[in-house]
């Protein structure tokens, strides 16, 4: 299968939301200062380095971690100044990820670039996902502005206030014009002037970033097939998959209606150590997201999800997807997923489909759709051209704040 990067910066600085990247990428390797010799303990004696298998030695790993390679360290995060964070991520412990796809911090993904196994890093500050605090969105405003007075409840009016002065209290948050949010950094009542901030609260907050790299295994190989291949959704016909990769680690390819719900789905599952929004399954070279709405590319919003074989069956993910299918298939939010009568599919890119990259994936996904008489519309096609979707919609409810821990269970806010 071919995949088709968008590369993204992962510098650090000035992120937002935990992943806010650009188109274009420049490189940073970490400075000799930073890198404490590979013969000093480990940060946790319960871990220990990873054996590459015999398919990745005669592979040659990479020496250093580069953007696409898996990753596994064992990390500690510990809030710096008082930042109280949420649990969004794990902080602690081993974990793997895709370097350069987002998931974990920004500046996590900075500092591992360039390391080698072994090498560890103490004690280095990064940025806690907020971005740096600026200055020039701290202002004052008199006591007397519109904003701090009572609104009228009386009148529907977004205009109408009472002149009865509203009593504010540091920390307190506030709309501009009924839209822009910011919060009381300051009263000074000596003046008559309220000072606001326009900053997210947790700007500036960061994390004491140690760890010690265990293990770098570079992606698994993918086979392609010619995206214009036709296949019906439970056809035995089409072209056969390649024979089962020797590769611990795998990818695979599900279209579940919006992206966004189903990549957060498939992050807090364990053994998932990557996870990308994207295109697939259309007509069109390298789509932007606005072509795809239109629907004459006949792409599906697609997650890419690598995983470790080790420790998550494909078996297992398969019954993640149905089970989250089972909540955003309900009458209520179902949209019309096959050809009207006069043969028009108005909505492909919501279409669901389960596009395997070989031949056990294929036979755990067909027993799967028949399993169930195929009540979810699922189409079976062979993995196709993926292409990235636009920086914004990679890991985007992660970056609106709900958890993407290991394990996590609190209900997923988009239905989708």
């Amino acid at each position: 299968m071919t995949t088709v990067l968008r590369q993204q910066q992962y510098d650090g600085r000035n992120e937002s939301s935990f992943a806010r990247s650009a188109e274009g990428r420049s490189s940073s390797t970490l400075s000799s200062s930073t890198i404490i010799p590979s013969s000093l303990p480990t940060l946790s004696s319960t871990v220990s380095a990873i054996t590459p298998t015999p398919q990745h030695a005669q592979n040659n790993p990479p020496c250093t971690a580069q953007v696409n390679d898996i990753v596994t360290l064992d990390v500690q995060l510990q809030p710096e100044n008082g930042f109280v964070p949420e649990s969004l991520f794990d902080t602690s412990g081993r974990v793997s990820f895709v370097l350069g796809w987002g998931n974990y911090l920004p500046g996590l993904h900075s500092l591992v670039e360039g390391t080698s196994v072994g090498s560890q890093v103490a004690n280095v500050s990064i940025d806690a996902g907020y971005g740096s605090s600026n200055p020039s969105l701290v202002f004052k405003l008199p006591k007397s502005h519109p904003v701090f007075r009572r609104r009228d409840q009386s009148s529907s009016s977004s205009s109408s206030f009472s002149h009865q002065q509203q009593q504010h209290q540091v920390g307190d948050a506030i709309r501009l014009n009924d839209k822009i949010q910011v919060h009381i950094k300051e009263i000074m009542e000596d003046e008559g002037m309220i000072v606001v901030d326009g900053n997210h609260p947790l700007a500036g907050s960061s994390y004491s970033c140690s760890f010690r790299v265990l293990d770098i295994q570079p992606m698994p190989s993918t086979q392609h097939e010619s995206p214009s291949v036709p296949s019906s959704s439970l056809s035995q016909t089409q072209p056969q998959p390649q024979p089962h990769p020797t590769s611990r680690y795998q990818v695979a390819t599900w279209a579940m209606g919006c992206f966004w719900g189903g990549e957060l789905a498939f992050m807090r599952q364990d053994g998932v150590v990557g996870t990308k929004v994207g295109y697939t399954q259309g007509i069109t070279p390298d789509p932007t997201y606005e072509q795809v709405s239109q629907g004459t590319t006949q792409h599906r919003e697609a997650v890419m999800v690598v995983y470790d074989t080790t420790l998550v069956s494909y078996d297992d993910l398969v019954k993640l997807y149905m089970k989250r299918l089972s909540i955003t298939s309900s009458p209520y939010f179902k949209i019309p997923l096959i050809p009207d009568e006069d043969g028009v599919d108005s909505h492909p890119q919501y279409r669901h489909g389960i596009y395997f990259h070989n031949e056990e994936q294929r036979r755990i996904a067909h027993a799967a759709v028949a399993g169930n008489n195929n009540q979810y519309q699922v189409e079976l096609r062979m993995a196709s051209a993926f292409y990235d979707a636009e920086p914004y919609h990679q890991q985007y409810l992660l970056k609106g704040g709900q958890s993407a821990r290991k394990n996590a269970k609190e209900t997923i806010r988009c239905f989708g």
